[in-house]
């Protein structure tokens, strides 16, 4: 049986930020507290103000040129992000369809682009909090690319959405030059955050913010490193969570029955499933029958893409598990049972079939139900989509 897997979810912060990236009255940034990099080293780092705002009254004039060097600076992390994301891009559709554009592949949506490019500024914001001032003035370009500066045509293809995608990246970087153009005292610079500044989260962010960060670069080593990887990392998260939705097809498969003598279900998943080629990109799952003194009933549930099983090489970049709470896969991005249970349209069902314990000795204490080998009942976990709940069928 097969299901459509177009579907996604966000969290309630992440949905009101979308909103708000529309309104026009409201863009977002970071909590502002300086770059642990920045407060670690310094002797007098008690002296370091909490909230971003520099030392000294208000009323002091703003270090404007040091204000559009972070704005530089950030220029130059976004298109280093960038030059990777486009990259990965290529690489995952190799993994899903070897080069082939997936027909399933349409209806692209306006909010993916700008979730997908939010995420990215959100990470950094994680990564390093102190970068708020400048990541203010990056959703406001994103804000201003979604309103209507944005191709007019991107329907139907994957290279549309590396062409809106790279359009993005050209108009988040052609703000910052601008609005750090010296000209006029800086008078883009001024006029981007206006008299009022930026508002977010109950904090205004005013160019003076700006002026007493510092957004690192190259130099800063490390640092630099953990943002541009922050931002790497969510992105390629975001492009799993899409393309499985709007190119996959979850299909289930019923295994040979197993004896409740043999292995548990959780061991057996682990030392035999799982470690068999064409296993390695499915989610096991199954239940206990008593029926003829006890056997083990497995389904497997996997993924296809145009009528290609997701390969095993592609499993090993997107899950860090075998079974729950068994990670073997530091670099994996996605606990297994989440992908299957999130990545669609609407919430699965599975079908009374149940999900492995996490303990690989253990039967459980039903020894007469579905509970021997597994974890039950589990059919009403959350559904929540991942992160893109435009794309819920109501």
């Amino acid at each position: 049986m097969t299901y459509s897997t177009k579907n996604s979810g966000q969290s309630l912060r992440k949905l009101s930020r979308r909103n708000m990236i529309r309104d026009a009255a409201i863009t977002a940034t970071g909590v502002v507290f300086l770059p642990a990099f920045m407060t670690s080293c310094r002797k007098d780092r008690d002296l370091i103000p909490a909230r971003g705002v520099g030392s000294g009254s208000q009323d002091d004039p703003p270090d404007l040129e040091k204000a559009a060097q972070n704005l530089i600076n950030m220029d130059k992390w976004v298109e280093n992000v960038y030059l990777y994301t486009g990259n990965y891009e290529q690489y995952l559709f190799s993994l899903l369809n070897s080069g082939q554009k997936p027909s399933s592949w349409k209806d692209f949506i306006i909010g993916i682009l700008l979730d997908i490019a939010n995420g990215l500024i959100d990470a950094a914001g994680d990564e390093l909090p102190g970068l708020g001032a400048a990541l203010a003035i990056a959703t406001d370009s994103i804000k201003y690319w979604s309103a209507s500066n944005h191709p007019e045509n991107l329907e139907a293809t994957f290279a549309e959405f590396k062409d809106a995608h790279l359009a993005m990246q050209k108009a988040i970087s052609d703000q910052l030059i601008v609005l750090a153009d010296p000209a006029n005292n800086y008078q883009a610079l001024r006029d981007g955050f206006g008299d009022t500044g930026l508002p977010f989260n109950g904090t205004t962010y005013k160019v003076k913010d700006l002026g007493t960060m510092h957004f690192p670069t190259p130099d800063d080593g490390q640092s630099y490193v953990d943002l541009r990887n922050a931002g790497y990392d969510k992105f390629r998260k975001h492009m799993w969570n899409i393309m499985i939705i709007k190119c996959g097809t979850m299909n289930e498969s019923y295994l040979n029955r197993q004896s409740d003598g043999v292995w548990t279900p959780t061991k057996y998943g682990r030392e035999k499933l799982y470690n068999t080629t064409a296993y390695q990109s499915a989610y096991l799952r199954g239940y206990y029958s008593t029926i003829e003194g006890g056997w083990y009933y497995f389904t497997s549930y996997y993924f296809e893409f145009d009528g290609k099983v997701l390969s095993a090489d592609a499993a090993k970049e997107l899950f860090m598990d075998d079974t729950p709470g068994n990670n073997i896969n530091p670099k994996g991005l996605f606990p297994r049972d989440y992908v299957f249970k999130q990545f669609h349209t609407k919430k699965p069902s599975f079908k009374g079939t149940h999900e492995l314990r996490k303990d690989e000795t253990s039967w459980g204490p039903d020894t007469n139900g579905p509970g021997f080998g597994f974890d039950v009942p589990d059919q009403d976990f959350v559904f929540n989509g991942g992160e893109f709940p435009q794309l819920i069928v109501p």
